[in-house]
């Protein structure tokens, strides 16, 4: 397990993070509709303690140092009353009479720039999503709520504003702009897709009824703060919406996007995996607002009642060019967390039943490959390198995985039991951050997590030293002229003799190897306790 380092306490159960892609910070959204903003460098000061008399006073203090990690707290969700009559299914079922009252929640915060936690995986990642006329990203702040509320805050007033709870969210100053009505149901996941993608870095929201939109925050800034009926938006998306598709039916779980930005895929909760082509958007004579209509629950398949409007869509299936998406094949599971590993080629979904599903770039309609073995749902993935993931667990474990080949290597931690809800990178991979059912970010020491990285570039180094000497070798032996040829025809047979002696053990050595390296390294990180026991005698 790696080394667990002291845990952000929170004055709320958050329910999610984002690490600032420069600083030392973390944003944390909460159960009680507000973001905090903590200090990592206080955390790790306050971790080192004098001894001997000051011991006491260490631990008296104890409460003090865990409030002094928090830099502002600013409330960005109201209490709002559930629409029973966005869903069809709740509208049958739910009383008119009734209706339900949901608590402010913030359900998912960014940082502008920052890598998303599933596909952070190597430097040349971070640097494609970060913004080229900027220093690196994480000038806003984007938070989204379970009321359909998107908002935008300026990360230095962020830092500076403490207790800024007041009842109307809209007064506080670091809020640069906020649509009320950004969906109009709540909001389940936020990204960013990267600045070299074809229509920029738009953000992309999922909502609880698997509504996926587009937002140009340029368009947004503009955009003024609406407080008006929730059924204004009905219609038509709001401004600042440049694309919108509903063709999934269950809530939006995670986003993530390929190393170029052209495609944008989904995972949901119906099972279905959903790719969406950012090409698209930026077509002329396009649909800006793609809906696929509902199935409607009293149509029998047996008979031949389906309605007119579901006729016609089969007849008419959409394609790729016509309307920008493509969906996988219903999986039958719950897809509830993805990453793309393999330089972009192979997409990996966590699922309800604990399975590691693999999709082929290019082949969405159904699995290439499945990885059983975690023995409860993955609600998270955290991309380490091309072949190894972070898995988060409702099981409370965060465990390293090997993909391609497959291979569980070990456990980083452990929540006690509690469900992983979250992954996430801090700046410079110094860090691994996860929270679950409790009032706590816990941190874990990644540090070892990139030694295999820094051997990679060792070894490119010395693959690239090793061609340039073959290209000088080539050109002497132009040099030399006819002269020369026999000497190199000489030391050529030399060589094949000895590769003829050798054939066989060279050939089972190299395969071996080229097997059995990355697991090699990896399985050296992740040491049982015995061989930790028995490595220090």
């Amino acid at each position: 397990m790696a080394t667990p380092l002291k845990p952000i306490e929170c004055s709320a159960q958050p329910l999610c993070i984002s690490f600032h892609p420069q600083k030392d910070i973390v944003a944390a959204g909460l159960v009680d509709g507000t973001v905090e903003v903590h200090d990592l460098l206080v955390k790790k000061q306050s971790g080192i303690h004098g001894g001997g008399d000051h011991h006491m006073d260490s631990d008296d203090n104890e409460d003090e140092e865990a409030d002094d990690t928090i830099l502002s707290t600013i409330y960005v969700a109201r209490q709002t009353t559930a629409i029973s009559a966005v869903s069809r299914s709740s509208a049958t079922a739910a009383s008119p009479s009734k209706k339900a009252t949901q608590g402010p929640s913030c359900r998912d915060v960014l940082f502008s720039g920052a890598t998303n936690s599933s596909s952070a995986g190597s430097s040349a990642a971070m640097k494609q999503s970060a913004d080229p006329t900027t220093s690196g990203g994480g000038e806003f702040l984007y938070s989204v709520c379970n009321g359909g509320s998107l908002r935008c805050l300026d990360s230095e007033l962020a830092c500076s504003l403490l207790d800024d709870n007041s009842e109307d969210v809209t007064s506080s100053p670091a809020i640069l702009w906020s649509i009320e009505n950004a969906h109009n149901v709540g909001i389940n996941k936020l990204y960013q897709l990267p600045y070299n993608s074809p229509c920029g870095p738009v953000l992309a929201t999922g909502d609880d009824v698997g509504t996926v939109r587009l937002w140009d925050t340029r368009m947004c800034a503009s955009q003024q703060a609406s407080n008006g009926n929730p059924f204004d938006n009905l219609m038509k998306p709001p401004q600042g919406c440049v694309q919108q598709w509903k063709i999934n039916h269950d809530y939006i779980t995670d986003f993530t996007s390929n190393h170029d930005g052209t495609s944008l895929l989904a995972t949901c909760a119906d099972g279905k995996l959903s790719v969406f082509d950012m090409r698209y958007v930026k077509q002329k004579g396009g649909s800006k607002s793609i809906v696929l209509p509902d199935v409607d629950p009293n149509w029998d398949p047996t008979q031949n009642n389906q309605p007119q409007q579901q006729q016609q869509q089969q007849k008419k299936k959409p394609t790729w060019e016509t309307h920008g998406y493509t969906q996988s094949e219903n999986q039958e599971d719950e897809l509830l967390s993805c990453a793309f590993i393999k330089n972009s080629s192979k997409l990996v979904c966590g699922t309800q039943e604990g399975i590691l599903s693999l999709f082929s770039k290019d082949i969405w309609c159904d699995v290439s490959d499945r990885y059983p073995g975690h023995p409860q749902s993955i609600d998270a993935i955290l991309k380490i390198d091309e072949d190894t993931v972070l898995t988060g667990s409702s099981d409370g474990l965060v465990r390293a995985v090997q993909l391609l080949p497959n291979s569980l290597l070990g456990v980083l931690g452990g929540h006690d039991g509690f469900p992983v809800e979250a992954l996430g990178w801090s700046a410079g991979r110094k860090m691994v951050g996860s929270v679950s059912h409790d009032e706590y970010i816990h941190l874990w020491d990644a540090s070892f997590l990139n030694e295999d990285d820094n051997d990679d570039d060792d070894e490119d180094e010395d693959d690239t030293y090793n061609d340039d000497a073959n290209k000088m070798a080539v050109g002497v032996a132009k040099r030399g002229g006819e002269d020369s040829e026999d000497d190199w025809e000489d030391m050529d047979e030399d060589e094949d003799m000895d590769e003829d002696g050798s054939e066989d053990d060279d050939s089972d050595s190299d395969d071996s190897d080229e097997e059995g390296k990355k697991p090699k390294k990896r399985e050296n990180i992740f040491k049982t306790s015995n061989e930790e026991f028995f490595s220090d005698l």
